[in-house]
């Protein structure tokens, strides 16, 4: 036996497309039906398809196998207009400084310029739907991927109707091609069909709006499936899939709660499992799966939800999930660009994780993962991941650096690419990662105390002394309380009962960080403070330059995006950190200190402090 033995009630529309070798024998009185009588397409709705106002060609009918359209559509011959390009082997990464809110890249006027077009408005439901105007205006057009449109040829309404949607605004660069395999209502052999998929060797996607009347449950074993089909054509299915191709099957238009036996393939061969996806279809007027398709049934954890009902090429209107899945090829055509790296499995996981959930909670019988989503898609999933010079991935958290670190990389305004779980890079500002923690003059006058004086020769000074000035964490870390050696000048001078003072001071140190960190070294760091000021009995008056690196640069080794053989790529960035010096101005009353600092850099400082010492 084969495949369509088992579905006697719909054999008008078995005979009519099933590969020759899957049809049963019929005589041609048996094949024959009388659509043309209104009576007869009225109580025969199984039998003939349902038109949908002039010049459209929409089939609902449930025995239509073909996605809905192919087995009782005239066929007529028309040419093909859409264009490929396949000259792309650079990509543009989206930067996206707000990497978890929804289109927060895109503006509205990015978005208004998108949705008005008139490619755009043709079916601009179907494109809300799947929210297309983000994929386009982040810059993916699909370039780069061959899609196989494996179907009646360009010669027939239902191949170049499912070839003009793999080919239209969503993937318009794809390179599409349409390979026959059905003639005029006539398909070829399963094995035909096997030698045409390993014929199509460059293809990257394979798009299959055909199915079988028999349900995916029926289908037990790949012996069956061998049995039912052809060697051949599970040898090509397997062996495609093996170089990385991915098949996107109609889930046929049956009405049923069971997809398909063909969009079952999974089940029977573990090998497709990554490399398959099956479509069902959407009606945005219901705002519910159209009432001609399939379910997903048991191909849930495979199955995705795309819009087909009432798409339209310009030239007529069709509903069916045929139309449904080249829109789904598209989308692959869209990821393939993005991250050329992906593999077959990453992609398909990809677009079921970021399909909107549209029935009950989580992957559901009805509409598989949901909704496809080309925002969801293109957008990172997962928290933020950085590769370090290590080799290790780890998450991204705020890195706190002082202000003059800070703003010397805001003002070198150096890119880098963060990772999401699938490994896919997302540009961004390093800067955006970066929050700004000052160390506190306070606190540096208090770790002062611990200073160590090495050598006093007259007015100069040798030792010395901690400083956390290139202190870092997170994916910047530092090893932070770095000892500086400095050498100092003083100077004491008494005018009647003021006493004036000043104090100088030039440091130097080379501070390390860590193996969790892109910062890779530093050159050695040279810093200067001053001291001026007057001492008038118990009061002191004083203005003062705290530390302030004048000479010294950063090293950074970031990572800058991956190749398309999945080669993490890295940039190297040096940054000059010398400063512009914070102003403190205060007085003091004994051991009691009231200062301001007037920080360049970040939050100016007001303190109050004391020092002093317990004896026991």
């Amino acid at each position: 036996m084969k495949l369509v033995h088992y579905v006697l009630v719909c054999i008008i529309g078995a005979y009519a497309i099933l590969p020759a070798n899957a049809r049963p024998f019929l005589s041609p009185s048996v094949s024959q039906t009388n659509c043309t009588d209104p009576d007869f397409r009225r109580n025969h709705p199984d039998k003939c398809p349902s038109f949908i106002g002039a010049g459209t060609a929409s089939v609902l009918s449930g025995a239509t196998i073909l996605g809905g359209a192919l087995a009782l559509i005239g066929l007529a011959n028309s040419g093909s207009d859409h264009s490929t390009n396949t000259d792309n082997n650079t990509y543009p990464r989206p930067s996206l400084p707000s990497y978890d809110m929804v289109g927060g890249d895109i503006s509205d006027i990015q978005m208004s310029n998108i949705t008005s077009t008139t490619k755009y408005q043709l079916n601009s439901n179907t494109y809300d739907e799947i929210r297309l105007a983000y994929s386009i205006a982040r810059g993916y057009t699909g370039a780069g991927t061959n899609i196989a449109i494996l179907d009646a040829g360009m010669d027939s309404w239902h191949g170049k109707f499912v070839t003009d949607i793999a080919s239209g605004p969503i993937a318009p660069d794809a390179n599409v091609t349409s390979y026959k395999i059905a003639y005029d209502m006539d398909f070829i052999s399963y094995d035909e069909i096997g030698t045409v998929i390993g014929t199509a060797s460059d293809a990257n996607v394979f798009n299959a709006s055909w199915s079988v009347p028999m349900r995916a449950t029926e289908l037990k074993s790949r012996e069956q499936l061998a049995h039912l089909t052809d060697e051949n054509f599970i040898s090509n299915l397997a062996h495609a899939a093996e170089r990385g191709a991915i098949f996107v099957w109609a889930a046929g238009n049956d009405a049923d709660s069971q997809s398909s036996a063909l969009s079952a393939i999974p089940t029977v061969m573990p090998e497709m499992h990554g490399h398959f996806i099956n479509v069902v279809a959407w009606d945005s007027t219901t705002g519910a799966l159209a009432e001609f398709s399939n379910a997903c049934g048991i191909t849930s954890q495979w199955c995705i939800t795309a819009p087909g009902a009432d798409i339209t090429n310009g030239a007529s209107t069709a509903s069916g999930t045929s139309f449904a899945t080249p829109i789904v090829s598209a989308a692959v055509a869209v990821i393939r660009q993005a991250f050329p790296y992906m593999s077959a499995p990453d992609i398909t996981a990809l677009l079921f994780e970021t399909a909107r959930d549209i029935g009950a909670p989580g992957v559901d019988a009805i509409y598989g993962h949901g909704m496809l989503d080309l925002e969801r898609a293109t957008r990172p999933v997962g928290a933020p991941l950085i590769p370090i010079t290590s080799g290790t991935m780890q998450p991204i958290r705020t890195a706190h650096l002082p202000g003059v670190i800070a703003h010397s990389i805001t003002d070198a305004a150096p890119k880098f690419a963060y990772f999401d779980k699938y490994g896919r890079a997302f540009d961004a500002n390093l800067s955006d990662f970066i929050s700004i923690k000052n160390p506190g003059i306070g606190f540096q006058k208090l770790r002062a105390a611990n200073d160590i004086s090495i050598a006093n020769i007259g007015n100069f000074e040798l030792g010395l002394q901690s400083s956390n000035i290139t202190f870092g964490d997170s994916f910047m870390q530092t090893r932070g309380n770095d000892w500086f050696g400095f050498i100092g000048a003083h100077h004491d001078i008494s005018i009647g009962r003021f006493n004036l003072f000043h104090r100088t001071r030039i440091a130097f140190g080379n501070p390390q960080t860590t193996d969790n960190s892109v910062i890779n070294n530093f050159s050695n760091i040279y810093t200067a403070s001053v001291d001026l000021g007057a001492k008038f009995g118990n009061w002191t008056f004083q203005v003062s330059v705290p530390d302030t690196i004048i000479h010294g640069t950063m090293r950074m080794h970031t990572p800058s995006g991956r190749g398309a053989n999945g080669d993490i790529l890295y940039s190297n960035h040096t940054i000059d950190i010398r400063s512009r010096p914070s102003i403190e101005y205060s007085i003091s009353y004994k051991s009691i200190t009231a200062s301001f600092v007037d920080n360049p850099y970040g939050t100016d400082e007001f303190f109050i402090m004391t020092r002093g010492r317990l004896v026991f």
